[in-house]
């Protein structure tokens, strides 16, 4: 009965560090990060991650960008995203490096050292206090 055990919980183990080095996944062997992209569940908003900078749109088209060193701006970029693109969920979050993103009410909230954006359905912002 316990060598059962043992092997369950090995297997299990093994099953689990195979899922999570799959999702951490880079798009080259020099480990520069692969693209990335989600979206609120309804639609609304969605983000996209190039490896060195986070782009998220509202559904009225308006985008804001956060850089590496923190900074956020308003943006013409175009970000994608259909029903194939993975849903951020209010009870998960994602991350690379220093940017990081939830879900906040109706929004989607990232960060990046003294910068942030947040974009909704309807509404796009950003706040960056950069010193010198």
């Amino acid at each position: 009965m316990g060598r059962i055990m043992f092997l369950t919980l090995l297997a299990a183990l093994a099953g689990g560090l195979l899922a999570v080095s799959s999702a951490a996944r880079t798009s080259d062997a020099s480990g520069s990060p692969a693209p990335a992209a989600f979206r609120l569940l309804d639609g609304s908003a969605g983000c996209a991650f190039d490896g060195s900078r986070l782009a998220c749109s509202s559904r009225t088209g308006a985008t804001a960008v956060l850089e590496e060193d923190g900074s956020s701006r308003p943006s013409d970029d175009a970000v994608r995203w259909d029903a194939a693109t993975p849903v951020l969920r209010s009870t998960e979050s994602w991350w690379h490096g220093g940017f990081s993103c939830r879900v906040a009410g109706f929004e989607i909230v990232c960060e990046r050292e003294t910068g942030s954006i947040a974009v909704g359905g309807r509404s796009v912002g950003g706040a960056s206090s950069i010193s010198d």
